[in-house]
C-alpha cells in the first residue's frame, strides 16, 4: 500500500509538472503572438509607424527624391521595415537599405533622437493599415497602394469584424491621422458602424456613388494647411452596394482606395478571411496568421 502511495505522488508530480510546462510553452508562444497587442502597445507601435513614416517622406524631399512605392510595413518590436515595390538603395536618414535595395529598416528608438517625434506626423501613407501578425510581427499595408477594389471575402462575421477594425484604425490611429473614410449605402448601417471603435470627425457616410465622391475633406489637417497630397480617401461599400452602383466605373483618385465587404467577380486584389484570424492575401502575397481584428 505504501509503495502504491509514494507511486501515485510521484505520478501525479510528474503530471503536474508537464502541465505546467505545456502552460508556460502556451503563453510563452501567446507572448510573442500579442506583443503589439492591448491599448497602450498597440499605440506605441502605431506611433512609431508614424514616424517611420515621416521621416521616410521628409528625408526623400530634402534629397529631392522621388517617394518610394511601400508595399509593407513590417514593426517586429526592435525594427521597423519597410519593403519597397522596386529596388532603391538610397535610403533616407535614419532608414537603411539591405545589399538589394528592397528593404529599408530602423530602430524606433532612432526615431526620437532625429527630432522628429512629437505632433501628429504628415506623410503620403496615411492609408496604411495593420492587416494583422506573421510569427508576432505586425504587418502594415498602404491600400493607396492597390489599384482597384479590394474585396474582402470569407466569414461573413470574421469580415465585418476585419473591415471593423480597419476602419477604426485609420480613422482613430497616428498613421492615418492625415486620411478619411467614407462608408457608403448600406456600409452606413448598424452592422458595419456599430462595431466601429471610433466616432471620428474623419468618418463620413453618403447615401451613394455620387454623394461620396463628391466628398472633401474640409478639414484643416496639415496636409490639407500645407498644400500638400489631397487627403487620402477610403470609400467602403458592401459586395451588392459594389454591383448596384457600378464602384468598379468609379472615377477614383489615385490617392484613394476602395475596400468591398464580400464577394465581387472583378476585384484586382481578394484577401480571404478565416474562421481561424488567418488571411489568405492572394496576390498581395503577405503573410498574416492573426489578423488585427483578434488583437486590436
Amino acid at each position: 500500500m505504501t509503495v502504491f502511495l509514494v507511486l501515485s505522488v510521484v505520478f501525479g508530480l510528474v503530471l503536474l509538472g508537464a502541465a505546467a510546462a505545456l502552460t508556460r510553452r502556451k503563453l510563452g508562444s501567446s507572448s510573442r503572438q500579442a506583443r503589439t497587442a492591448g491599448p497602450g502597445a498597440d499605440r506605441k507601435v502605431l506611433e512609431a509607424v508614424a514616424l517611420g513614416l515621416q521621416a521616410l517622406a521628409e528625408g526623400r524631399a530634402q534629397d529631392a527624391r522621388r517617394l518610394p512605392v511601400v508595399q509593407t510595413v513590417v514593426h517586429s518590436g526592435q525594427r521597423l521595415t519597410a519593403r519597397l515595390a522596386q529596388a532603391d538603395v538610397a535610403a533616407p536618414s535614419p532608414w537603411t537599405s539591405d545589399v538589394s535595395g528592397k528593404e529599408w529598416s530602423l530602430d524606433p528608438a532612432s526615431l526620437r533622437a532625429t527630432g522628429t517625434s512629437g505632433g501628429a506626423p504628415t506623410h503620403p501613407y496615411s492609408l496604411t493599415v495593420t492587416l494583422g501578425l506573421h510569427r508576432g510581427d505586425r504587418v502594415l499595408v498602404d491600400l493607396a497602394q492597390l489599384p482597384g477594389p479590394i474585396a474582402l471575402t470569407g466569414d461573413d462575421h470574421e469580415v465585418l469584424r476585419l473591415a471593423q477594425a480597419l476602419i477604426t484604425e485609420v480613422v482613430s490611429g497616428p498613421v492615418g491621422h492625415s486620411a478619411t473614410v467614407v462608408l457608403v449605402g448600406s456600409a452606413t448601417t448598424p452592422p458595419v458602424t456599430d462595431g466601429l471603435g471610433s466616432r471620428s470627425a474623419r468618418l463620413y457616410p453618403a447615401a451613394t456613388r455620387k454623394e461620396a465622391l463628391a466628398h472633401e475633406d474640409t478639414g484643416t489637417s496639415a496636409a490639407a494647411t500645407a498644400g500638400a497630397a489631397r487627403t487620402r480617401r477610403l470609400f467602403v461599400v458592401t459586395a451588392a452596394q459594389f454591383r448596384d452602383e457600378r464602384w468598379a466605373d468609379a472615377p477614383l483618385r489615385e490617392t484613394d482606395a476602395l475596400l468591398v465587404l464580400g464577394w465581387i467577380t472583378d476585384a484586382e486584389w481578394q484577401i480571404g478571411v478565416h474562421t481561424d484570424g488567418s488571411l489568405d492575401t492572394g496576390r498581395l502575397g503577405v503573410l498574416v496568421d492573426t489578423h488585427t481584428a483578434r488583437f486590436s
